[in-house]
């Protein structure tokens, strides 16, 4: 599978990391101000999370993108090339042409649109590129997470019941499994 390295849309310039200490630390900046609410979602997002992982990570990106097997997306916008947040395409079927899309987004930058601007923008190229069916999972409690795959026009297929150890609230949780379709 092939995804292009820059996507523009209205608004932002999604774009394949390269890693360099210099964006482990813009990146981690916003990690640091926003992992409050990001720790509650995301497992990675440790209260102690640190640049050298955040560097690791981006070398990690990279490497997938070599290999043809997951993308990701600095989002920046246009026109003050801030970083706002990441957005990527990650678990690819390529039998079945099912990829999944995952993302999180500066406290900064929430409430604007921006990330279901990105994952349009994403899903038009991953539709172009063969995939068939797109799935974005979120934790039924996070409601922002849902509200985008709703603006996105994506179909909640179902909840997968205490699907997962919520090591935040320390208990089971449950998770939605959204998905849109190539012809929709």
């Amino acid at each position: 599978m092939i995804l292009p390295e820059k996507i523009v849309t209205n608004r932002m310039i999604l774009e394949q990391p390269v890693p360099t200490f210099a964006l482990a630390e813009e990146v981690y900046a916003k990690v640091a101000l926003s992992i409050e609410s990001l720790h509650r979602w995301l497992p990675w997002a440790k209260l102690d999370y640190s640049v050298e992982e955040e560097f690791a990570y981006i070398y990690h990106v990279q490497q997938k993108w070599q290999e043809k097997t997951g993308f990701a997306y600095l989002m920046r916008n246009s026109k003050t090339n801030r970083f706002l947040g990441i957005v990527d395409l990650v678990k690819i079927d390529e039998k079945n042409k099912i990829g999944e899309i995952g993302y999180w987004l500066s406290n900064d930058a929430v409430g604007n649109g921006y990330m279901t601007e990105a994952v349009q923008a994403l899903e038009i190229h991953c539709f172009a590129a063969g995939i068939n069916r797109l799935i974005i999972r979120n934790d039924t409690q996070n409601l922002r997470s849902a509200n985008v795959a709703l603006r996105a026009g994506y179909h909640l297929d179902g909840v997968m019941r205490q699907d997962r150890w919520d090591e935040v609230m320390q208990k089971f949780a449950d998770t939605n499994i959204w998905s849109k379709l190539k012809g929709e």
